[in-house]
């Protein structure tokens, strides 16, 4: 019957061994795939063939410049301050909003207490 090992049971200096053990492979690894990968061969020149044929970046399209855009036009004229009359007609006071919410929110609450009630 085959022992299982568990990790719990390696001392603090096998743990050690191990991940350095761990480590240094990965580094091995990684230089034999750098260095392997150094010794390509170079490639050979394409054949008139090969010339000849179209790639993806010949059905690519330059970026075309930004469109012009069209001189502003304002509907009036730009003014530096709201006038008296222009507050009267978009001015609402924030306390009208909130109490707004507040009644909105308070029968929404009512109604969902009622629906409840047998």
């Amino acid at each position: 019957m085959r022992r299982r090992l568990r990790l719990e049971a390696l001392s603090p200096l096998q743990r050690i061994v191990a991940g350095g053990g761990l480590f240094v492979l990965s580094i091995l690894i990684t230089l034999a795939i750098l260095l392997a990968g150094g010794r390509r061969p170079a490639p050979a020149p394409p054949t008139p063939a090969e010339q000849a044929r179209l790639g993806l970046q010949d059905f690519l399209l330059a970026d075309s410049p930004p469109p012009v855009q069209p001189e502003i036009f304002l509907f009036r004229e730009r003014q530096a301050r709201w006038t008296e009359e222009q507050l009267r007609r978009f001015w609402i006071p924030p306390e009208k909003v909130i109490l707004e919410i507040l009644v909105r929110e308070n029968d929404r609450r009512i109604d969902r207490l009622l629906q409840e009630v047998p």
